[in-house]
């Protein structure tokens, strides 16, 4: 399928390697033993959370910046970020959320909710024992990542997201809940059938299709392709889940965040997204609002240097100083 976008046509010719430049690969250490295998893998620690251990992956020096993935991520998702970030001043913090590869189960899925995630984020956070860090999350991510720092402003220095997708602000207007049925008769609704009949890549073909642009699944290097496969099980349990899977987090949440905000959109995103981003920065208007041209919801991905060049640009000011 061709790209009419052309930064989508160039970005998504990118293959795994190729995130990261080999000087950069070259100064990661040997894989750890209890790394996860796999050609595309990085090495990893385990911390434990909350009673669940969870995958991480370090890098750099300075102040911490902690990213926190969307569905059918994982650790990995944040891959052509890591460079840019670290060479920038920033020690590098990713980590796979619970139920998302390659982590075990300590459960069975069913109490999968942003509640959940924005809990085991915070005890992730603290367990680093370096102070407030940075938030950077995207879509599901960013959702987690504003209930974190709405909920646990004393370690969340900044805060940068990426379209955060909670659906409850959506519905607070007609429009909203017009695009919202939209979404669920052309997305998740298909989807789900496709789920239940074992067609998993059918349905994170819809999926993806339906979030950043027809064809988009097909022309994503095979790695990527892949790391969305083996986040299916995680899916499903966020399916499993839908009645209770967006924890309460009010538009007037968003006013008790402290941290200094970014908020980056993608200039070819869905209206339902362009929906939340409005709400959020109706209720915290000094919000620093950035919109990548061209580009569609996943941002770091698709246009992976600007969305790094916009962060970078505003986390410097709020460093600690050497």
């Amino acid at each position: 399928m061709t790209c009419r976008d052309p930064i989508r046509q160039r970005r998504l010719s990118i293959s795994m390697p190729s995130l990261v430049t080999a000087a950069f690969l070259d100064q990661i250490p040997a894989t750890a033993p209890e790394a996860p295998a796999g050609a595309f893998d990085l090495p990893t620690r385990i911390v434990t959370v909350n009673g669940t251990p969870l995958h991480c992956f370090e890098f750099g020096e300075g102040d911490v910046v902690v990213f926190v993935h969307g569905s059918l991520g994982d650790y990995r998702s944040w891959a052509n970020q890591f460079e840019a970030f670290s060479t920038g001043g920033f020690r590098v913090v990713t980590y796979s959320r619970r139920y998302h590869y390659p982590n075990r189960w300590t459960g069975d899925g069913n109490d999968y909710s942003t509640a959940l995630h924005t809990s085991d984020l915070a005890a992730f956070v603290k367990s680093l024992d370096c102070g407030p860090v940075h938030l950077v999350g995207q879509s599901t991510g960013a959702t987690i990542a504003a209930r974190c720092a709405s909920l646990h402003p004393e370690i969340v220095r900044t805060l940068v997201i990426n379209e955060p997708d909670h659906a409850p602000w959506v519905l607070e207007s007609e429009t909203g809940a017009a695009l919202m049925e939209d979404y669920l008769s052309r997305v998740d609704g298909p989807m789900i059938e496709r789920l239940k009949v074992g067609d998993k890549e059918g349905a994170i073909r819809l999926f993806v299709d339906g979030v950043l642009g027809h064809g988009t699944f097909d022309a994503l290097p095979p790695p990527l392709r892949a790391m969305s496969l083996q986040n299916v099980p995680e899916l499903e349990a966020e399916v499993r889940c839908a009645d209770r899977f967006y924890s309460p987090f009010t538009l007037q949440d968003v006013e008790h965040i402290e941290a200094p905000t970014l908020f980056i959109e993608g200039g070819d995103t869905l209206p339902i997204f362009r929906v939340i981003a409005n709400a959020f920065c109706r209720w915290r208007p000094q919000t620093v609002r950035v919109v990548v041209e061209g580009a569609p919801h996943a941002v770091h991905v698709v246009a992976p240097e600007q969305f790094a060049n916009a962060a970078l640009a505003f986390l410097r000011p709020y460093r600690s100083a050497v």
